[in-house]
């Protein structure tokens, strides 16, 4: 009887989870899907650009036949345009890396 009793316990508890986890499964699917079948509308809506501090970094340079080193500050041209769909009123956005800025030319 007491075997009886685990063996049935233990295939409740199985049980419970597979449905548990099927349920899981199916709410998953629907969050997922969700935006996939709609057809929109995307107009770009607006374009920022930022800058952001990329560091430093040296380098070497040949000056009177001396070589030299020097400092480098580089900064990060950030692009980011905001699309806007009129049909269901989502917005999305993309970000870009535009360019990137040296203090000083040199080869690298």
């Amino acid at each position: 009887m007491k075997k009886f009793l685990v063996f049935f316990t233990s295939l409740m508890f199985l049980l419970m989870v597979v449905i548990s986890i099927d349920s899981l499964a199916a709410e998953n699917s629907d969050v997922i899907g969700m935006d996939d079948d709609l057809d929109h509308n995307w107009v770009e809506y607006s374009v920022d650009y930022n800058e952001v501090d990329g560091g430093t970094h040296e380098y070497t340079y040949w000056k009177n036949f001396i070589k030299r080193t020097r400092t480098c500050h580089k900064t990060h041209v950030i692009q980011t345009v905001v699309y806007y769909c009129d049909v269901h009123d989502h917005t999305k956005s993309e970000t870009f890396l535009d360019d990137t800025i040296h203090s000083h030319q040199h080869g690298e």
